[in-house]
């Protein structure tokens, strides 16, 4: 097979399309390659696969990964109509979504090859009406404007529910998520109380008010050692996650969640794929019908 490139392709930052003459096919063809180097930065990839790409369009980044699809197709098609005004030879395009042609093996390839980023997404909330710039790394917005308001249905559940000293607490955390400061504390905080009591009452107005924002997590997986998979519930690194009816009642081992309560680095293990150093921003909140019980009394928590 024989080709020639067109070095005139057009530059994409992670992506170039260009023409070659490849002879077995006696064509044109159009087709991405893609970009090794430090000045690629609107393709990020970690853990040996895609994390996100920058969406001009809506002014975010996105970790939708067929938008990599859509972007480098639209190049293709640019450039097919560019080079139709110039000849009259035959001309194929070797589209991303066209499994067959080989072209996405090779991006997979390029992704699980690429230098992982240490970039991390959404480490602050995004309000509706907050402006963003691409270097703000963020990919989503919660559907509403921070500013001041009465709440009377709010203030209802809570102050049936909590004492004013225990609804000081949820609300200092909530804020804390609000402000960026809960990356920093230390704290991990607990719901106990018998079925019936309100645990997920409020856990639930926190996972509406952070929507977007919030993962899950299993307490008493990040306790047992032979979970490896335990912290793949960390992979998108939410400012919240959340356990209804957690477990902690028995903790043999807590270094990791000590770790994870204290923003340290910790290694993510996904399934089929490479692990990879992650710091943590999660608050957890967790209720529990069961009292935390910690066999050792040094463990920090």
């Amino acid at each position: 097979m024989s080709r020639k490139n067109d070095q005139k392709g057009k530059s994409m930052n992670f992506v170039t399309i260009k023409s070659s003459y490849i002879k077995s096919r006696d064509a044109t063809v159009i087709h991405p390659s893609f970009s090794v180097s430090k000045q690629v930065d609107n393709l990020l990839c970690k853990g040996k696969s895609f994390y996100a790409i920058w969406d001009n369009k809506n002014n975010k980044w996105s970790t939708n990964e067929y938008d990599v699809i859509d972007y480098v197709d639209r190049l293709i098609d640019e450039k097919f109509a560019e080079i139709c005004n110039t000849t009259t030879s035959k001309i194929e395009k070797d589209y991303l979504r066209d499994f067959d042609n080989g072209r996405w093996e090779k991006y997979k390839k390029y992704c699980q090859l690429s230098p992982p980023s240490t970039i991390q997404l959404d480490s602050d909330i995004t309000f509706l009406n907050q402006k963003t710039r691409k270097e703000d790394y963020r990919s989503k917005t919660l559907p509403y404007d921070l500013k001041e308001g009465n709440a009377p249905g709010y203030e209802q559940i809570i102050s049936t529910l909590y004492d004013p000293e225990e609804r000081q607490k949820i609300e200092w955390a909530i804020g804390s998520v609000i402000s960026g400061d809960s990356k920093k504390i230390q704290k991990f905080l607990v719901f106990y109380g018998e079925a019936g009591t309100g645990k997920s009452t409020i856990l639930n107005i926190i996972q509406t008010l952070f929507d977007g924002y919030c993962g899950t997590f299993n307490a008493k997986d990040l306790a047992t050692p032979s979970k490896s998979f335990a912290t793949a519930a960390f992979q998108k690194n939410p400012l919240v996650m959340i356990q209804h009816d957690g477990d902690l009642s028995r903790i043999e081992d807590n270094t990791l969640l000590n770790s994870i309560i204290a923003h340290e680095e910790i290694s993510i293990s996904e399934k089929y794929k490479a692990e990879y150093p992650m710091r943590v921003n999660s608050m957890l909140f967790m209720g529990t019908n069961r009292p935390v019980k910690i066999t050792d009394a040094k463990s920090g928590i």
